[in-house]
């Protein structure tokens, strides 16, 4: 079923096609010779969460694994990234990271090393760390409902955590700093993952968004997490839904000014809201990777190549001492056995989908003659 347009302004954090900015670093990515090191990637402080999503993708790890990372080692990743080559950091979680007691120090400590970082976040502790977020270039805060009602249905959320938020909310997208930096790259993002049992109220979720100050509304659809893929899905979307889901997303475009813009990003799923793993092979594994909390006390983190797979053994160094053993790693005969490893076809809906079809079709095919501008 076709849907409605992603974007008004092409122009925006949201389009993949951002990424071609990236190829001639990715030019170098070359079995047998050094690769250079990802411009992004993700630190999980903790993998510990007050929520309980339905959609939960990070269920797995946190079954598995309900460690963090010690505030010395966090530290200590954020001196390494620079000298590494590492321009963006995405703190996000096999959990909630505002948990962590040390995350608003670890955004300061990226910030005096020139290091961009976005947090994604349910939003429920803004008020811990607000002294340091204005340091971020972006905070995602994953509300995706519009009432306390929803917040209690799908994520067995308190009475009162919406209103907490929301008010959180408003403080942050206050802030100036880096935060509150010009265009749709900067400030406050009101995350909205897309199911069955909050299709309803986008465009209330749009009103909300636009009066507590939010550059945008960010709309995805959920999908299946790494370890069920397989199995019968719990949740599915109904053609109703998808009707639905057009109609709400036309109306909150109407809510829309200069400074706030409603983002429907679909482009990684098909028709249906459904999966569209449109690659051959997974390069993306040289494009970024996750330093995540150790698997037991012998370490002082691990680090995983795939942000839609934590808990994979297949794809994660566990219980690494020192960042040095992540450079001997990287481009290393290890890392492409990894890669050889890998099938898209076993693999969840794909954060790096545009990623792997831009190598393949700009970079290894030369398709698009990039150079030719």
């Amino acid at each position: 079923m076709a849907t409605s347009k992603e974007w008004t302004d092409q122009y925006n954090p949201f389009n993949s096609a951002k990424l071609m900015a990236q190829i001639p670093k990715w030019r170098k990515i070359i079995r047998g010779e050094e690769i250079p090191a990802p411009t992004l990637v993700t630190i999980d402080p903790i993998n510990s969460c007050n929520y309980g999503c339905t959609w939960c993708n990070a269920e797995y790890i946190l079954d598995k694994n309900t460690g963090k990372i010690g505030d010395s080692t966090l530290e200590e990743i954020a001196d390494y990234l620079p000298k590494w080559g590492v321009d963006a950091v995405c703190i996000a979680g096999g959990g909630e990271p505002l948990i962590h007691p040390y995350l608003g120090k670890l955004v300061g400590k990226l910030a005096e090393g020139n290091v961009k970082s976005g947090i994604v976040t349910n939003g429920l502790y803004l008020d811990r760390h607000m002294d340091y977020l204005n340091n971020c270039t972006w905070v995602g805060v994953s509300m995706d409902c519009a009432s306390q009602e929803t917040l209690e249905k799908l994520k067995k959320a308190k009475q009162g955590d919406f209103d907490r938020t929301i008010k959180g909310i408003e403080k942050l997208a206050s802030l100036g700093g880096t935060l509150g930096g010009p265009g749709q790259g900067h400030g406050v993002s009101y995350k909205y993952l897309l199911h069955p049992g909050n299709v309803s109220e986008v465009y209330e979720a749009a009103k909300i968004a636009r009066e507590t100050g939010c550059r945008n509304l960010h709309i995805r659809p959920f999908g299946t997490p790494w370890d069920q893929v397989g199995q019968k899905p719990k949740d599915t979307f109904s053609i109703g839904d998808l009707e639905e889901f057009n109609d709400q997303i036309e109306r909150a475009r109407e809510l829309e000014t200069d400074t706030f813009k409603v983002f429907g990003i679909t482009h990684k799923f098909d028709g249906n809201f459904r999966k569209q793993n449109e690659f051959d092979t997974c390069h993306a594994i040289f494009m970024t990777g996750v330093f995540m909390p150790p698997q037991s006390s012998e370490g002082k983190y691990s680090f995983g190549l795939c942000c839609d797979r934590r808990g994979d053994e297949g794809l994660t160094l566990p219980d690494l001492t020192s960042t040095s053993q992540v450079t001997d790693f990287w481009g290393s005969e290890e890392h492409w056995k990894m890669f050889d490893k890998i099938k898209p076809e076993n693999c969840p809906r794909c954060t790096y989908q545009p990623h792997n079809q831009i190598f393949e079709k700009a970079v290894e095919e030369d398709n698009m003659t990039v150079d030719f501008i």
